[in-house]
C-alpha cells in the first residue's frame, strides 16, 4: 500500500503515513489485468435469450439455457453432382447441341435425365427454351408471310391477272 500524498511504501492497515503524517485512504486500488492471448473473452452479459416469453420471471435472476439443437439437412439430400461446368465444358456442349438429329436428343437427355449434373441440365434447358422461342418467332413470321402472299395473290385474282 502507497501514501496518496508523499507515495511512500506503508504497511497494510496503516491508518496515518509514517514519512509524512497525512491520513491514508484504505481504498484499495484495483489496477487492470494486462491481456493476455491466450485467455478467452467471457462476457458478463448471457448470449442466449428466454426461447418464450412465458417463461420470464423478472423477479428471478437471468439463468441462461443451453443452446437448442438445429438439425438441418445438407443441402444435396440426393447427392446430386453440382460440379461447375469449365469454359471448355460450354464449347463442347455447344458442339453436340449444334449437332441435327443427335443434339435434340442429348438435349432432352441432358434436360431431363436424372443422373445429369445440375448444371449441364440448366444449361440444356436453357437451350431448349431459347429453341423454343425461336420456333414460336419462325411459326408467327410464316404466318404474317402466308397471311400477306395469299392477300396478294387473291389482289391479283380480283384484277383478272393470274398467275
Amino acid at each position: 500500500m502507497r501514501c496518496t500524498s508523499c507515495g511512500a511504501e506503508l504497511p497494510e492497515g496503516t491508518a496515518f503515513c509514517t514519512s509524512c503524517g497525512a491520513k491514508v485512504i484504505n481504498a484499495t486500488v484495483q489496477t487492470q489485468p494486462s491481456y493476455d492471448s491466450s485467455q478467452s473473452f467471457q462476457s458478463p452479459v448471457p448470449t442466449a435469450a428466454p426461447s418464450t416469453y412465458s417463461s420470464y420471471n423478472p423477479n428471478q435472476p437471468y439463468q441462461s439455457q443451453p443452446p437448442m439443437q438445429q438439425n438441418f439437412a445438407p443441402m444435396n439430400m440426393n447427392m446430386e453432382d453440382t460440379t461447375p461446368i469449365s469454359p471448355w465444358g460450354y464449347i463442347g456442349y455447344n458442339f453436340l447441341f449444334a449437332i441435327p438429329l443427335v443434339g435434340i436428343i442429348m438435349l432432352f437427355v441432358y434436360g431431363f435425365g436424372s443422373n445429369t449434373n445440375r448444371n449441364v441440365k440448366n444449361y440444356a434447358r436453357s437451350i431448349l427454351i431459347v429453341y423454343a422461342i425461336i420456333i414460336v418467332i419462325y411459326v408467327i413470321l410464316f404466318a404474317i408471310l402466308g397471311v400477306s402472299f395469299a392477300s396478294i395473290a387473291n389482289s391479283y385474282n380480283f384484277a383478272g391477272i393470274g398467275l
